[in-house]
């Protein structure tokens, strides 16, 4: 059975070692040439087999999930190679790279549950893994150096989207973000639309007025967008995600509506640096017509400034 995608495999493999079955934590942490996955992809598999995680796309899962069985039988950790220079001339890559993976069934519960902690926290955390050892510990100081021969492998937390406003969008940014493994926090003046973006959110929050709006503090791991279309709600809400350390500030509209939106905000004394902040219109221009494409063009942009790939905006 192919490995199913999960960018976070640590909560399924401490999950797994709660049920009394032994696992094994499985790191990409080389790779030579190009590769469908990046380094530091993991899987987690424990000892019926079951995997979830990808390092390779689907060319290798089968033998990694095979290896991993074989490193928890004989409680032994393991660096090995796939594709190119690999012993195993029967696993190819179509790429034509070469991938080294490490194969951990020592590491302790209190490391993994330190990651997981810090990430529930909203706080990144490292796996250390020393090559010349075959061993691998947890710890906050990211800025810790890797060992020679090692791998520092980051965790940060999970990318969050709040979206704030009224309409179809906000249901399904929450529906879209959730796919993408993103925590979705929907916050609406109308009950109906909070109702629709339940099944997705990790959070629902009703609004009141606008002057009432508490987002709490949020983070350089978190995108914010506004979703109204009466556009007397934004001046208060814009104003609590510029002051913010948010990595995105979207908001909808037409380019006029931006315009007006950037003049009203320097009106009320916004500085013109947290006002460039704003993407607006908001999301990547793909022509985007109905409800699901520009939640789509939406995301695209989110993801674009998450990974420095956005192109400059207004």
């Amino acid at each position: 059975m192919p490995a199913r995608y999960m960018n976070d495999v640590l909560p399924t493999c401490l999950q797994w070692r709660a049920q009394g079955l032994r696992t094994a934590l499985v790191t990409l942490v080389f790779v030579d040439g190009s590769a469908p996955r990046p380094r530091g992809s993991q899987m987690a598999v424990n000892e019926r087999g079951d995997a979830v995680g990808n390092l390779t796309g689907g060319c290798a899962e089968a033998a990694i999930v095979a290896e991993a069985q074989a490193r928890m039988a004989a409680g032994t950790n393991r660096l090995l190679r796939y594709g190119e220079g690999s012993p195993y001339i029967d696993i190819r890559l179509p790429c034509g790279s070469g991938i080294d993976v490490f194969f951990d069934v020592l590491i302790d519960d209190d490391d993994l549950q330190r990651v997981v902690n810090a990430n529930a926290a909203r706080r990144p955390a490292a796996l250390c893994i020393d090559l010349a050892r075959l061993h691998a510990t947890t710890t906050l100081d990211c800025a810790v150096p890797a060992p020679e021969p090692g791998y520092v492998r980051i965790f940060e937390p999970v990318t969050r989207v709040l979206a704030v406003g009224k309409g179809p969008l906000l249901p399904l940014i929450c529906q879209l973000g959730s796919a993408a493994e993103f925590e979705v926090v929907a916050m609406s003046p109308e009950a109906e639309t909070l109702e629709l973006a339940r099944p997705h959110a990790r959070e629902l929050h009703a609004l009141s007025t606008a002057d009432a709006f508490r987002c709490g503090p949020l983070d350089r791991w978190t995108a914010f967008v506004s979703l109204f279309h009466e556009h007397e709600w934004e001046p208060d809400v814009l104003r609590a995600a510029l002051a913010s350390d948010c990595f995105y500030v979207g908001a909808l509209g037409s380019r006029r509506t931006a315009e007006a939106r950037r003049a009203g905000l320097r009106e009320a004394g916004v500085e013109a640096a947290a006002i460039a902040r704003i993407h607006g219109p908001v999301g990547l221009p793909i022509g985007a017509r109905s409800p699901p494409e520009i939640a789509l063009a939406i995301l695209a942009e989110i993801v674009a400034v998450r990974r420095g790939a956005s192109p400059p905006h207004p």
